[in-house]
């Protein structure tokens, strides 16, 4: 506990900006209240039919709130040169393409006409979490391999320096609020994501138990949480680290932000604290899987108690 009190605690006297971190508040709190009274992502983004089209506004919606705030860093005199830079604003586009074409594609619509309905409903989601971190590893392999072989590591895809103890601390922290949030109506409504998948469904056509299709939900379900992690506690601190210096953290956290504007707001909310947090351990150590530690831990438990709600 003592380590990650002092890693906060130290970045916090060395960045914090009292008038930098309210305007990327209020900026948040702006789109925040905005894309949940219009459901704009899900009307507006989602909706669009064609793969490439929303693939590119996803690209754009992902972008804007990480340039917005790049521009705060400018402002605020945080973070100066990075405008002039060519291999900024190659690392800028190129990454945020990749960004929003794994968030715009979904693999498992597109494998639904080889997968039974029984079948479907299940694999759907986890055939698309599997492919979309090999889809992400193999463009941002690339690209690394292409413009950044500067950096020892692979945004953070390596288990050097890592230790655990801190991050369970941090789930347990979590845990506390993981348990009273279960108690939100917006959290009961979308949680657990598994009573969607029509899982018994699954279990009876191949006369399995339902313990197999929830494993088989779970597991893959884990696996989105490293292609989450690799992109905001990975590529975009690591790949913009010496642009922005220990305040690529920021860029990070608003962007971040936005990929709930899917989920409760609540969620939503707690993602800004969350990803802050995660990021600060993520640049002091390294790696990334601290954070997919914690982030399957909480989803695991936000399954749970969503279950434990629904069921009592």
């Amino acid at each position: 506990m003592k380590s990650l009190y002092q890693y906060i605690i130290n970045y916090l006297r060395k960045y914090f900006d009292l008038k930098l971190y309210a305007s990327i508040l209020c900026f948040l709190l702006i789109f925040i209240t905005i894309n949940y009274t219009l459901d704009f992502e899900a009307k507006y983004i989602k909706t669009l039919s064609n793969l490439g089209l929303r693939s590119l506004i996803m690209s754009l919606f992902q972008g804007f709130p990480f340039l917005v705030t790049a521009l705060l860093l400018n402002f605020f005199g945080k973070a100066s040169k990075w405008q002039k830079d060519p291999r900024f604003w190659v690392t800028f586009l190129l990454g945020f393409l990749i960004i929003g074409l794994s968030r715009g594609i979904h693999w498992g619509l597109l494998m639904q006409w080889a997968l039974a309905p029984e079948d479907w409903f299940l694999l759907r989601s986890s055939i698309n979490w599997a492919m979309k971190l090999t889809m992400v590893l193999v463009l941002f392999g690339t690209f690394y391999l292409t413009f950044d072989t500067s950096l020892v590591h692979f945004y953070g895809f390596t288990f050097r320096k890592f230790n655990m103890s801190p991050y369970l601390t941090l789930l347990g922290i979590a845990l506390i609020f993981i348990i009273i949030g279960s108690f939100f109506g917006d959290l009961q409504s979308y949680y657990p994501r598994y009573k969607i998948i029509h899982g018994t469904s699954f279990a009876a056509h191949h006369q399995v138990p339902t313990w197999v299709s929830v494993f088989i939900y779970e597991t893959t379900y884990a696996t989105s949480f490293i292609t989450v992690e690799f992109i905001f506690r990975g590529f975009l601190i690591y790949a913009f680290v010496k642009y922005f210096g220990p305040y690529s953290i920021l860029p990070m956290v608003a962007t971040y932000c936005f990929l709930h504007f899917g989920k409760p707001v609540t969620e939503t909310l707690s993602s800004i604290f969350g990803g802050y947090v995660l990021g600060i351990f993520a640049l002091k150590n390294k790696n990334i899987w601290g954070g997919v530690m914690v982030h399957v831990g909480v989803a695991w438990s936000m399954e749970l108690f969503g279950y434990l709600q629904t069921r009592f």
